[in-house]
């Protein structure tokens, strides 16, 4: 917290921060900008997928993480297939002292090709620079099973090109 800001301040700072963050999921989509994805991320955040047992059906370390290239990366694949909405954040704690927020969101993933859709839940866990403005870490608990699914429908959806990537 800087010298100027109060405890009031910056837990407002962390919700707006957290809930913008969410929004860019949907935001990237609707407004085909896939790069809004970041917007609201220090420029070395790191990104942690959790189960570990999801991390092995993909065929990556438990101690895997992502930047903010790769991800935007990833979701430029997502966003040809399907798009996240109807996000919703519940159980939302903020800690202001360690600048963290933690809370549950449930969303609607929206295929494409048709009217095909079907919820997600994750857990998230987000780190905070000092003013509360940008989150500098992100945890993402998935629903493993969803992330499988829609996984698998989004690299059946890719040109044969990408499809190696």
């Amino acid at each position: 917290m800087t010298s100027n800001q109060s405890s009031t301040d910056l837990r407002k700072a962390i919700e707006a921060t957290t809930k913008s963050f969410l929004a860019a999921y949907t935001d990237s989509a609707d407004q085909h900008d896939p790069s809004l994805i970041n917007r609201d991320v220090t420029s070395d955040c790191t990104r942690h997928l959790l189960p570990n047992t999801m991390l092995k059906a993909f065929g990556v370390p438990t101690d895997f993480s992502i930047d903010n290239a790769s991800y935007l990366k990833n979701l430029v694949k997502d966003l040809r297939v399907c798009s996240v909405q109807n996000s919703v954040i519940s159980n939302l704690v903020i800690d202001t002292e360690a600048r963290k927020a933690a809370l549950t969101s449930t969303s609607d993933i929206v295929y494409k090709e048709g009217s095909d859709s079907h919820p997600i839940e994750f857990s998230w866990f987000l780190d905070f620079n000092e003013d509360g403005s940008k989150v500098k870490k992100v945890i993402e608990f998935c629903d493993k099973d969803t992330v499988l699914v829609m996984h698998a429908r989004v690299e059946a959806g890719q040109p044969k090109e990408d499809k190696s990537s």
